[in-house]
């Protein structure tokens, strides 16, 4: 069934899932849609001409944490962060987010915090928001990590979804 090596067929436990073709791209990526319903597991079979691999997958109910990677000083892929229509988002200029009485809120806990560990010599929180007014906020929180501890991936995300819930002005 295999022409010139542009198919690929897979099976899940015996049963032939589909075959499918190269793109006229000539991607080599192939997707199907597999049924993992099974917690002792589902074997795949895929074939194409003369080769064959063969995988397990097993359905869980929840995500296993340890196989989680925790992250410091994450970079964000784009398709990480979700942008609700109307309102902010990591990838807002800070000063726009600034415009905000819910915005201004949100960024003097972050420089309470921040501040705290720079000692005394830590300015007001205005005059370097001027200066760093027309950056996004991710990478304004990537550049305030230089001071202590840069943030995770997550700490990122759940800022991001805080500035989800607060209305463009």
């Amino acid at each position: 069934m295999v022409t010139n090596g542009r198919e690929v067929s897979l099976s899940a436990d015996g049963t032939l899932v589909g075959t499918r073709t190269r793109a006229e791209n000539g991607s080599p990526f192939y997707t199907f849609q597999v049924p993992n319903k099974k917690a002792e597991g589902t074997l795949l079979l895929a074939s194409a001409g003369d080769c064959t691999d063969t995988a397990t997958i097993r359905r869980v109910l929840s995500p296993n944490p340890d196989y989680r990677m925790k992250e410091q000083g994450a970079v964000l892929n784009w398709f990480d962060i979700t942008e609700r229509e109307g309102y902010y988002s990591l990838n807002d200029k800070a000063e726009d987010v600034l415009r905000s009485k819910e915005g201004q809120q949100l960024f003097a806990g972050i420089f309470a915090d921040k501040r705290k560990g720079m000692g005394d010599g830590a300015s007001s929180s205005d005059g370097m928001m001027k200066m760093m007014g027309g950056f996004t906020v991710l990478r304004l929180m990537n550049l305030l990590g230089t001071l202590g501890e840069r943030p995770t991936k997550e700490e990122l995300l759940s800022l991001n979804e805080k500035l989800n819930q607060i209305h463009r002005v």
